[in-house]
């Protein structure tokens, strides 16, 4: 009895492995990651320069170094 269900954990296996390369494996995960990656860079980029356009309007002038 404990052979069957060892074959059947076997097929089970190979069904889901033929179901990752089906959705794509690795190769699709990772060019969703370089995706996000630029999209969380740009993001990034877009909030500095709102901040700074915002520290801009509320210290008007040059920015002066803090003294020790």
């Amino acid at each position: 009895m404990a052979w069957l269900a060892l074959l059947v954990a076997l097929v089970a296996l190979g069904v889901a492995l033929l179901a990752y390369r089906q959705a794509g494996g690795t190769a699709a995960l990772q060019a969703k990651v370089e995706v996000l990656q630029k999209a969380v860079e740009s993001a990034r980029s877009e909030t500095a320069d709102a901040l700074k356009k915002v520290e801009d309007a509320l210290r008007p002038g040059p920015a002066k170094p803090a003294k020790r």
